[in-house]
């Protein structure tokens, strides 16, 4: 079994560094591909700040303050680029972050909304879990498997009720370029899904969904365990995932082996009448 490296300061660098990259990249992503064809990224404060879209629920700021005094004019500035988008200013802060950022967050108006837990574990994963009985996981590779695996996130994460903005939103996520959609199938159906991102040894799970006929079967167990053997056989380090903090996701993965890292407060700025 590896060793845990310890959730230091220099560790959360490595996770939030990846994630500041990986979001960058599907922003990228989304203007080449014109499912978000506007949108804008605005580096500061050591981080960035990411407007997809109108009311899109990834719109916000990630990274900053971890190397470093955050300045007052950078929030002003960051307020300012969603203001100008008619977007209300987000902020995801690592408590591992320069205590200058929550200074001139709270100087500025913004209240803490919610968290956001942040788990680890080091690779290859010490608990390697079967696939459960009827399940099956693949790799969806072709064209016609990622607009299934798009179909079937924005199904599974709204409970068989997605809007267009759902669907635009996974879509998105399915045709990046560099992402590497899961599919499980529970008794030759398809199922579920799960998303695996690479980053600089970083392996990052997101995309995690199962239709609610087949919950409680081991699909998303299934397709977390073959995520992990593919991200060790690729040769990443240590595999991140997030969750709601306590909610049956956040259970299920620390049953797969990962230890929780931090937990990120999510910050906004109230909308003025």
């Amino acid at each position: 079994m590896l060793p845990f490296p310890l959730a230091t300061t220099d560790l959360a660098r490595r996770i939030e560094r990846a994630g500041v990259d990986d979001m960058c990249a599907w922003l990228e992503d989304s203007r080449r591909q014109e499912t978000y064809p506007d949108a804008e990224c605005f580096h500061v404060g050591g981080g960035v700040a990411l407007w997809f879209s109108p009311g899109n629920v990834v719109n916000g700021a990630y990274g900053l303050g971890l190397h470093g005094l955050v300045e007052q004019e950078e929030v002003a500035a960051l307020s300012a680029f969603f203001a100008e988008r008619g977007a209300q200013a987000k902020i995801d802060v690592c408590p591992h972050a320069d205590a200058s950022l929550l200074r001139w967050c709270a100087e500025s108006g913004f209240v803490a909304t919610g968290f956001e837990t942040v788990l680890y574990q080091p690779l290859p994963a010490a608990l390697s879990a079967p696939l459960a009985d009827g399940v099956e996981v693949r790799l969806a590779s072709s064209s016609e498997e990622r607009e299934l695996w798009a179909d079937l996130e924005a199904r599974g994460f709204t409970d068989e009720s997605p809007t267009e903005d759902h669907r635009v939103l996974a879509r998105s996520i399915a045709l990046r370029a560099a992402a590497l959609p899961f599919i499980g199938y529970l008794e030759g159906e398809p199922s579920g899904t799960g998303m695996l991102n690479i980053s600089d040894g970083v392996a990052m799970f997101n995309g995690d969904s199962t239709l609610p006929r087949a919950r409680g079967r081991g699909v998303q167990t299934s397709v977390l365990a073959e995520r992990l053997r593919y991200a060790a056989d690729a040769g990443c380090e240590i595999a991140v995932i997030e969750a709601e903090p306590s909610g049956t996701s956040q259970r299920n993965q620390l049953r797969a082996g990962f230890r929780i890292a931090y937990t990120r407060v999510q910050m906004e700025l109230p909308v003025r009448a």
